[in-house]
């Protein structure tokens, strides 16, 4: 497939009805889409499987269908596509999969994810650890490519000079949804009130209202709404300027097959507590970022925040350490290359 030729097959986006949220998914399909060549036909198309039939998308059998990982997981999507444009080819985009998290509270959801990716071609991952858990689950390794998210200009700059201000402030930039730890993550907090600190959660509070009441109810059960600032969905330019008031980044998350605000935290030479799940040892590497900790070891958790929160110098090595990681994020412009080409390969071998 060359997707800047004219006449070439178009490549069709299906995304959530969510997709204009703001998400870590659904930022990255954005740039995704931007940067695919002017030349190239492309058609995004919201899709509600429950609402609307694959025959009524008016695809076609010579389109390059992505269909992100939201809308594969719905009960019969893909193999409605298969069956309506069976000679079209099937390209999973992979933010978040149950058959791929192992830590997953519903075995059987994770087992028929595990059938659906029977009916597709190919599959586009953003880490390594996805890439792997898709051949474990039965994709063929060339089935499957990487393509890492990328960083947006405005965290290019030069390592941020914080002052070491009193109190630290911890910085948490995720939705409010169960996976990500946040409810019992107050409790590690709970543990951690001798100290001076403050608890700053950006992330969008709508997704799932009645999990966001809990983790506020438990806030107030253990004293600690007034050390803690919500502030629900911010515009992209803003959340810079919280990384940057920040002096240390938490991501009490229970699975991330990679997590961008994690690379945007490291880019603004912030340290990194979480745990070591996932895609989140390979924004880490090799260098000394911050700190992951073993799954599900809450006490683990507060012991790695303990330490940074009594030790300035500490944070501040580690934040450079982090920063310096960072240099080799790619640029959304350079992952939407990698996307492009992924394509492409992908592509050519399902016609071989």
């Amino acid at each position: 497939m060359s997707t800047d030729a004219p006449g070439g097959p178009r490549t069709i986006f299906l995304v959530p009805d969510i997709h204009d949220l703001q998400t870590g998914g659904n930022v990255y399909n954005r740039q995704m889409i931007e940067g695919l060549p002017p030349a190239s036909e492309v058609r995004v198309c919201a899709w509600t499987p429950s609402e609307t039939s694959a025959a009524a998308l008016g695809l076609s059998e010579g389109d390059v269908i992505v269909v992100d990982s939201l809308l594969a997981e719905r009960r019969g999507a893909l193999r409605a596509l298969r069956t309506e444009y069976p000679a079209a080819t099937l390209v999973v985009l992979v933010h978040y999969l149950d058959c791929v998290d192992p830590y997953t509270e519903d075995p059987d959801v994770a087992a028929e994810g595990r059938a659906m990716l029977s009916v597709a071609d190919a599959a586009i991952a953003t880490s390594q650890y996805v890439r792997r858990a898709l051949i474990d689950k039965g994709l063929a390794a060339e089935q499957v490519m990487v393509v890492r998210p990328g960083l947006h200009a405005r965290y290019r700059g030069a390592l941020p000079l914080r002052l070491g201000r009193r109190p630290p402030r911890l910085l948490t930039v995720a939705n409010l949804l169960p996976t990500k730890g946040l409810r019992p993550f107050v409790d590690v907090l709970a543990r951690l009130r001798d100290l001076p600190w403050t608890w700053h959660l950006v992330g969008d509070l709508s997704l799932d209202p009645e999990y966001a009441a809990n983790v506020y109810r438990r806030l107030r059960a253990t004293g600690l709404t007034h050390r803690t600032t919500w502030t629900g969905v911010v515009a992209p330019d803003v959340l810079r300027t919280w990384y940057d008031r920040a002096d240390l980044f938490v991501l009490p998350s229970r699975f991330e097959t990679c997590s961008l605000s994690t690379r945007e935290a490291m880019a603004c030479g912030l340290p990194v507590v979480g745990y070591r799940v996932g895609g989140m040892p390979e924004n880490v590497g090799d260098s000394a970022a911050g700190a992951l900790v073993p799954p599900h070891n809450p006490r683990a958790l507060r012991d790695a925040l303990r330490a940074l929160l009594k030790d300035p110098l500490a944070r501040r090595e580690r934040g450079r350490a982090a920063w310096r990681q960072s240099r080799a994020f790619p640029t959304w412009a350079a992952a939407a290359e990698q996307f492009r080409d992924a394509l492409t390969a992908l592509h050519d071998r399902t016609l071989e």
